[in-house]
């Protein structure tokens, strides 16, 4: 009996997406047709591999098995049409890529300029926002995440790490003065969306204070909060990366250096069990060398 092999392209893509209209929009297919391929596997090989679990699919013991075969073939029969296709040949196709807006707008963006000019025959879709967008069911190639990931079948690499910051202006700073973080309670807070506790813990060596933030200003856009405390009487807590021309010009000055805040991480982050092409193999080593250059600058 010859097997239809198309038919572990929509068993692997229905797993990982974890509901078919997932694995239909990874494929760039229809609903119906994930599921009729779906029931016709599970004909073809007499048992069930998958179950309905409130909204999700998930795979059987036996469907978790199959999974693992049906993706390692599926990732050796990709791997020798990716090196056919392309040898001796520049990589082409699209690249979806998701980013936080800000950072997408700071790094990201010229990235992807440069990247062009490297491999003109790659067209990019840059989609920008902070919601945590479900990479394998909106069918995107890549994303990048700041801060703290949580644990997930995603494949992640770190670029760089970062440390967050509390700024104000020197107006600010010069009216509260504040000389310990609970002195912070008086002054107001201005809060990014991204950022989900109205709490911040400072540390200075075994010194550990956690204080309420009064949050008085809340904005979904973190250029819009900097350009806020740099005329209000508030403060706020930014990752460094965001803030080196501010600090240096002395357009935003740092609050209590001796203490220290959060530190997270950048993040390359790749669907699990798909093989990456030559476009994003690329654009991930460029993105490395891209941040390997920045940081040897700030150092």
């Amino acid at each position: 009996m010859k097997h239809n092999l198309n038919r572990l392209a929509h068993f692997v893509a229905t797993v990982e997406a974890g509901t078919i209209t997932g694995a239909a929009r990874a494929l760039g297919i229809s609903k119906a047709v994930v599921s009729k391929q779906l029931q016709l596997l599970e004909q073809d090989v007499g048992v069930a591999l998958l179950v309905r679990n409130t909204r999700h699919l998930t795979p059987t013991s036996a469907g978790q098995m199959f999974y693992e075969e049906a993706r390692t073939a599926l990732a050796h029969a990709e791997t020798a049409f990716d090196r056919v296709t392309e040898h001796g040949s520049q990589p082409r196709g699209e690249l979806k890529i998701t980013a936080p807006v800000d950072y997408g707008v700071a790094h990201v963006a010229p990235l992807v300029a440069r990247f062009r000019r490297l491999f003109p025959d790659v067209t990019i879709d840059l989609r920008m926002t902070d919601e945590q967008l479900n990479i394998v069911e909106e069918g995107f190639d890549l994303a990048f995440r700041i801060g703290w990931l949580t644990d997930s079948s995603n494949l992640s690499r770190k670029l760089r790490g970062f440390e967050e910051i509390a700024v104000c202006s020197a107006a600010t700073i010069e009216r509260t003065n504040p000389d310990h973080p609970n002195a912070l309670a008086n002054i107001s807070f201005a809060k990014t969306y991204a950022r989900q506790s109205n709490e911040a813990t400072f540390t200075r060596g075994d010194e550990r204070c956690t204080i309420a933030l009064n949050v008085a200003t809340e904005m979904n856009i973190t250029l819009a909060v900097r350009a806020y405390v740099m005329d209000a009487f508030a403060f706020t807590i930014l990752p460094d990366f965001m803030l080196g021309d501010e600090l240096t010009s002395g357009r935003l000055v740092r609050l209590l250096p001796e203490w220290s805040l959060r530190r997270g991480g950048v993040y390359t982050v790749t669907p699990p069990g798909r093989v990456r092409s030559s476009a994003l193999k690329q654009f991930l080593k460029l993105a490395q060398a891209n941040h390997a250059v920045a940081l040897s600058a700030k150092s």
